[in-house]
């Protein structure tokens, strides 16, 4: 297996992607999801850095979410880490990757407590990665089965990128807000 670079994430998942969620063969919903591009250490999944994922965007489940993923150089793996508004959380670890049959599969584990009662679900990922605009996410787990987010791109991270900054220019701060 190929050794794991950060190199991977930031090049190819910056932008916006329209997604299919199956469960165990069964249609879930169709959600769209944001990765900005990464230029720095960290990325956000879901939505900016720091704000709370838009209703109904959510990729696992329903609930609003707050997310980040980035490089851990310390162990050589990226990571994303979410929590939700139940107080549960989530996160994947991708520790290695492989071309098989002339597809980029990234492998990893995870594990998610939908709310702070609950006890945590262990998760197998893969994540395989057909050309620069499309991917299938699948998540296995003994109690949740098999859960798959087949992924179109339908806009680059420079396009998502440029959007959010000029979204970002019309935002009232909240001190000019408080201002007013």
């Amino acid at each position: 297996m190929a050794e794991l670079k950060a190199k991977i994430f930031r090049d190819f998942f910056g932008g916006t992607w329209s997604c299919r969620i199956t469960k165990n063969g069964e249609f879930q919903r169709e959600i769209v999801f944001n990765w900005p591009e990464a230029f720095g250490k960290f990325s956000s999944l879901g939505t900016e850095a720091g704000l709370v994922v838009p209703p109904h965007s959510g990729g696992l489940d329903d609930t609003s979410q707050i997310s980040i993923a980035g490089w851990r150089s310390d162990i050589r793996r990226w990571g994303h880490i979410w929590h939700n508004e139940f107080g549960g959380y989530g996160e994947v670890q991708w520790t290695s990757q492989d071309i098989e049959n002339g597809i980029t599969v990234l492998y990893g584990f995870g594990h998610e407590c939908k709310q702070e009662t609950d006890d945590p679900t262990d998760h197998i990922v893969r994540c395989e990665m057909f050309d620069q605009d499309n991917f299938r996410y699948s998540i296995q787990s003994f109690r949740k089965g098999l859960v798959e987010i087949d992924a179109r791109r339908i806009r680059t991270a420079k396009e998502l990128n440029t959007l959010l900054e000029k979204q970002a220019d019309t935002v009232i701060s909240f001190t000019k807000l408080y201002e007013l």
